[in-house]
């Protein structure tokens, strides 16, 4: 593949080349700053959001050699900036606005191609990746067709097919959402209505703020390790105070837990203090101890305490709901795995109708949201689910739940929402907090070294399943995989919810949601 920006970011990379790092900037400042601006419908935000998109680039600039163009990149990084500026800044109001203006532009049926582009992005999303990177390239950077086939590894005419039929899905798109849509065709209009040039200046403001983002290389690099350690080490687990050192080695990678006078824990993982303890036969008897005669037997009973939970149903007049047009990640996918990589998911978990925790939940699949994360593995998903459809008044709503990528200096976070919709027309939050009502889906369940936070939980909130995968197996087998049952009063109990929004806050987790139930 010949794209120029290949060459751009070998270029910036091998020798932080401002030059080069200027020129990525100028090639796509307008389709950041046009995404952010269709997002946001503010100038001045749009603007703060594509700095913001191109220090995210000068940091991430070290892993996205292999990407066959940058543009589908920036495009998803300035959608979740803009979700990020949009949840704090003007969420509800930019709902609120926009399901006006859509109603409008429905009821009077003129000016379609303007009220189609608030969809556009979400439009582009439902396809697949090549045939969107294909049409980003082609109508919002303005890329021949040739470029785009280059750019891409195929040919000028498949390139032209290519999106030829991705206009054809576009088109459907926004038939299914009622639209009268003209067949869209390459002279469409929609795509010039969306464009949004960057204002004068924007080149220069965001190639400094995505240079001085970078010029914090030491400490860049300390965050790159930092989340590779905890993506694959998992290293939660700290000691009890009647061990004096305990030395966990998984995945190879040593965590050395050791205790300071002060009378505190603390985790060290300086290579040179690992490999001097590794060679200590004391410290290994302990974790084989550890492993074949403690934590077993903890994790047993652990084990029996969730199945006697799950035997009886506890609920009066409840009612499951059926998740099926929602789920976008099947119990045999792997999310939160590099490509390539399958196992770590949850085959184990029986589909249907079962009782967990006490309540009922029909599990067909999960509700998989984005987390930043997930960027470690080139892999997205969308930040909310709208429009789950309740029709019905209950006082308690109960969600089967887990999440990716929970560690403790997280504990407290909210990680995800429920954005209640109801009939009379207002609108309710209920904030899932990390630590409290979900953790780790990767979580120990024995006790003996645990950090104690692991053990309180909200009220309502309780290990509700169990189980295992090959990749867990593999990787950290001292764990297991958990789900949790969580347990919400709704804050209106007397007026019945039409749907609700399940929502990240786009936070390093990424929640997802196996089965929701209300009473």
């Amino acid at each position: 593949m010949s794209d120029p920006d290949n060459s751009l970011i070998a270029e910036f990379n091998g020798r932080c080349s401002e030059e080069a790092f200027a020129a990525l900037v100028r090639q796509h400042v307008n389709l950041v700053f046009a995404t952010a601006f269709r997002q946001v419908g503010d100038a001045g935000a749009a603007e703060e959001i594509t700095q913001n998109v191109f220090m995210a680039l000068a940091q991430a600039a070290g892993r996205l050699g292999s990407h066959p163009t940058i543009a589908g990149w920036l495009h998803q990084t300035a959608l979740n900036k803009s979700r990020e500026w949009l949840r704090a800044e003007l969420r509800r109001r930019k709902r609120e606005q926009v399901a006006v203006n859509l109603d409008q532009a429905r009821a009077e049926g003129d000016s379609v191609w303007s009220s189609l582009v608030p969809l556009l992005d979400e439009a582009l999303l439902e396809l697949r990746e090549p045939d969107r990177l294909a049409v980003i390239l082609h109508f919002m950077e303005g890329r021949t067709f040739q470029e785009v086939g280059s750019a891409l590894g195929i040919g000028e005419d498949t390139a032209r097919k290519r999106v030829n039929r991705c206009l054809d899905q576009l088109t459907h798109f926004f038939r299914r959402r009622g639209f009268a849509t003209p067949a869209l065709a390459a002279g469409t209009p929609l795509f010039a209505l969306s464009a949004h040039p960057a204002p004068a200046g924007m080149v220069a403001a965001a190639t400094q703020a995505g240079l001085a983002a970078h010029s914090s290389s030491s400490t860049l690099t300390l965050i790159k390790g930092a989340l590779k350690i905890m993506a694959w080490s998992k290293a939660k687990t700290a000691t009890v105070v009647s061990i004096g050192i305990i030395l966990i080695v998984t995945g190879g990678i040593a965590i050395v837990i050791s205790k300071v006078q002060s009378g505190r824990w603390q985790e060290k993982t300086a290579d040179a203090y690992t490999r001097r303890n590794l060679s200590d036969p004391q410290h290994r008897d302990l974790l084989a101890d550890l492993r074949a005669n403690v934590w077993p037997k903890e994790r047993q009973l652990a084990e029996a305490k969730i199945k006697s939970r799950q035997q009886a149903d506890e609920t009066m007049n409840s009612a499951t709901i059926d998740l099926k047009s929602y789920i976008n990640t099947a119990l045999t996918d792997s999310p939160a795995s590099p490509t390539g990589i399958n196992g770590n998911n949850f085959v184990e978990l029986l589909s249907g109708i079962h009782i967990f925790a006490g309540i009922p939940f029909d599990v067909e699949g999960l509700i998989q949201l984005d987390g930043t994360n997930m960027m470690m593995f080139q892999k997205h998903y969308p930040a909310e689910i709208d429009n789950i459809r309740i029709n019905r008044k209950c006082a308690k709503i109960y969600l089967f739940q887990g999440a990716n990528w929970i560690y403790r200096q997280d504990f407290g976070t909210v990680v995800a929402k429920l954005i209640l919709h109801y009939t009379d027309g207002r609108m309710r939050e209920i904030e899932i907090v990390a630590g409290e009502h979900v953790f780790d889906c990767w979580s120990p369940l024995f006790v003996t070294g645990v950090d104690p936070r692991y053990f309180k939980m909200a009220p309502g909130t309780e290990r509700a399943w169990t189980g295992s995968n090959p990749f867990i197996k593999q990787i950290w087998p001292d764990e297991s995989l958990i789900l949790y049952k969580s347990t919400f009063e709704n804050p209106q109990p007397d007026v019945a919810i039409s749907n609700l929004d399940y929502v990240s806050t786009v936070t390093g987790t990424a929640p997802f949601l196996a089965g929701l139930t209300v009473e």
